[in-house]
């Protein structure tokens, strides 16, 4: 059991995480996309989270595995083939395997999304952290060569900092 989960007494097959938001307990890996870490694995499915800063701009890719994606707190955009929506705390969004997400944060407060995965296969939390050590690697090599993290990187006609220009009129 990580330090973050708990059961009690005479509880059988179950997890909990009290606070999702405290990354003083949460192993978590803090990477370009933001600070991300596991929360819970179970049999079959997973929850992770991402911290994702204010400035952020991640640009569309894919992802193996379908997920489900939970705002918790703030505000961000989802961009899917080239098409942008604002989400909010509260908004839930899934998408198939394979599917292109973007995620940009044009505001001054970060955002904090749970994503839930159906399929765990053969990963663990430790496989994850693993992962993402690796993820925080290769995103800091790909900054060193231009890659874009920041909306404040990408040249003033792009089409999130047009976006993100409009929706703070």
């Amino acid at each position: 059991m990580k330090k973050h989960q708990m059961t009690l007494d005479g509880w059988k097959g179950i997890k909990v995480v009290e606070n999702i938001a405290d990354l003083s307990v949460i192993e978590h890996v803090d990477t370009l996309e933001g600070n991300i870490g596991p929360l819970i694995f179970g049999d079959k499915g997973t929850a992770h989270f991402i911290n994702m800063p204010a400035g952020l701009f991640l640009g569309e890719h894919e992802h193996s595995t379908e997920a489900f994606i939970y705002t918790v707190q703030g505000r961000w955009v989802l961009c899917n083939n080239g098409v942008r929506k604002i989400m909010q705390a509260g908004s839930l969004f899934w998408f198939q395997a394979n599917a292109s997400t973007g995620y940009e944060v044009p505001f001054d407060e970060d955002a904090y999304i749970l994503i839930f995965k159906s399929e765990r296969g053969d990963n663990t939390e430790e496989k994850f952290l693993e992962y993402l050590y690796g993820l925080k690697e290769r995103l800091e090599k790909e900054h060193s060569t231009n890659t874009p993290y920041l909306l404040s990187e990408l040249p003033s006609d792009h089409p999130a900092r047009i976006f993100a220009t409009n929706i703070k009129k």
